[in-house]
């Protein structure tokens, strides 16, 4: 009698344990659901976009100090911040659009995951942490900051709406970033290499837009206009020319930029911009990667090891030319 009760004891804790582990699993899992579906919101690919943040190092033509590197990284990180408010309120405005989109609908609002109210909270939370330490780190950055946010909320209320003025507003965006990492790195855009940087920045975000714009006018087809109100007007031919003009200003702000530094052997980089380019236009018509173009970075290794060895050649000739000529 004793050993069947000492052996229904052992049958209960063994229950109990199994129970115990279970949970433990089970919290587990909804732990790491709940932290994907909020990386999924704030959406942390799209924070390199912020890499425009720290591009301005390169126009030191010297090797930057460590006060300047971490100026940027903050920069960068109040920006992803930012960005993210404006992702979250762009969720938010589109919910009903985005349910009609193939991939957009699997977003954590559109496809109902997280609530309304629940992404408002975070928004507010993100909004007002990017500002206020924006404000006590630098009071220009704080207004760059707090421009680019209102520009979005034009963006997603009006803008969007305009043809070409939607891939115009975007662009100014990386301008905004860029000019971030000018004010962190007390950069002048009187410098007339600085504002051919500027210019050649203007044109190439428009160039990558524009190339969004016929993915999804591609892949939409005649529903396009019910995703987004611009391309109700558009045609891929008159996208097509477009590409073409903004590639051509690209690539002229680009060589004008390099004459201004006085640095001949920068032309040597121009190839590396150019098969960047050319690559970028061939992917145009060869996959959907144009849909979300800073995967371009992540799943395309020519562009990739294109804009890498671009920037080390571009570092390495400055810094020679500084540093030992």
């Amino acid at each position: 009698m004793g050993r069947v009760m000492e052996t229904q004891k052992q049958h209960g804790a063994s229950a109990i344990m199994t129970d115990t582990n279970s949970a433990h699993e089970m919290a587990g899992t909804y732990n790491r659901n709940v932290f994907k579906l909020f990386i999924q919101l704030i959406r942390v690919k799209q924070w390199i976009k912020n890499g425009f943040v720290f591009v301005p190092l390169l126009l030191l033509f010297a090797l930057p100090s460590l006060g300047q590197i971490r100026n940027c990284i903050l920069g960068a990180f109040l920006f992803c911040l930012i960005s993210s408010a404006v992702y979250i309120m762009n969720d938010i405005v589109d919910v009903e659009k985005d349910r009609t989109h193939p991939v957009k609908k699997m977003r954590p609002i559109a496809s109902g995951v997280i609530s309304v109210g629940v992404a408002y909270i975070l928004l507010g939370c993100l909004l007002a942490g990017a500002l206020l330490a924006a404000f006590l780190f630098d009071k220009t950055v704080a207004f760059l900051l707090a421009c680019y946010f209102v520009m979005n909320i034009a963006y997603s209320f009006f803008l969007k709406k305009i043809m070409y003025v939607d891939v115009f507003t975007i662009s100014m965006g990386f301008l905004i970033r860029v000019g971030v990492g000018f004010r962190v790195l007390h950069l002048s855009m009187d410098d007339t290499v600085n504002l051919w940087f500027a210019v050649f920045v203007v044109f190439l975000t428009l160039f990558i837009g524009m190339g969004k714009r016929h993915n999804e006018l591609k892949m939409l087809g005649g529903d396009s206009s019910d995703f987004r109100q611009s391309l109700s007007e558009c045609s891929m031919e008159q996208l097509d020319q477009i590409m073409n003009i903004l590639m051509t200003c690209t690539i002229m702000s680009y060589t004008m930029f390099v004459f201004q530094t006085q640095r001949p052997l920068l032309f040597i980089t121009l190839p590396l911009l150019l098969y960047s380019i050319f690559r970028y236009h061939f992917l145009e018509n060869k996959t959907d990667l144009l849909g979300s173009p800073e995967m371009i970075i992540y799943k395309d290794a020519p562009i990739r090891w294109c804009i890498l060895l671009w920037a080390v050649l571009l570092v390495g000739i400055c810094v020679g030319q500084a540093y030992f000529m």
